[in-house]
């Protein structure tokens, strides 16, 4: 965990005085991590810099490391470490989204059954009660009323309704998602494998992201 650091000059990695590098010491003391949503400590980074010059600073007797006296190198690798966190974070926050969404979808899915209960116990309540004694409502309310009265609408109809509205509220936000990280939707077309025979009965089964079709 953390950041692994991966120095090379000329193509040559540098394995030795890594705390005394230009490289090192700008990717630890010069970059702000958090705000490119990466925490430096617990995840896993590699950083990787080469530098390619045919007068590199090099210092040690066996040319170490890279010094941090020279302002314009240290510049140049700081730059370009935040070029590489820019580009790194656009993807983090896309993954994050995501993940959000998968989130959200779960836990609606999660309360579903208790919204539906409790949507039916107070219509119930209400539908038991003599029309002289209930509120007045508008035409479509009092038709579901004498649905619930006769069980035309169960507490099952209310979950089959909630279940289909978060696929499509889920399938919307997935299909903005794709739209921002450059994923076009095309036209859609039918798709499916024709009968040799033209007896069969089809049957299709719908979803607001898909139709399959069954031959029974």
């Amino acid at each position: 965990q953390g950041l692994n650091i991966f120095r090379f000059a000329n193509r040559i990695p540098l394995l030795f005085e890594q705390g005394a590098d230009v490289i090192t010491r700008t990717a630890l003391k010069r970059i702000n991590w958090s705000i490119y949503k990466i925490n430096q400590q617990q995840d896993k980074i590699g950083v990787f810099v080469s530098i390619v010059s045919t007068k590199i600073p090099f210092k040690g007797t066996g040319k170490e490391y890279i010094g941090d006296d020279i302002t314009e190198i240290a510049d140049a690798v700081k730059s370009a470490l935040k070029q590489c966190c820019i580009q790194l974070k656009s993807k983090i926050v896309k993954k994050l989204q995501a993940r959000e969404q998968q989130d959200r979808k779960r836990n609606l899915n999660k309360y579903i059954p208790d919204v539906a209960r409790t949507i039916m116990e107070t219509l119930g309540e209400l539908a038991d009660e003599s029309p002289p004694k209930r509120p007045r409502f508008d035409k479509e309310d009092e038709e579901l009323l004498e649905k619930i009265n006769s069980e035309e609408v169960t507490e099952m109809t209310f979950r089959d309704c909630l279940t289909q509205h978060v696929e499509q509220v889920d399938y919307e936000m997935a299909l903005e998602y794709a739209m921002q990280s450059g994923v076009s939707e095309e036209p859609r077309e039918a798709i499916y494998l024709n009968s040799l025979e033209g007896s069969y009965k089809f049957v299709d089964f719908q979803s607001p992201a898909f139709v399959f079709r069954f031959i029974p």
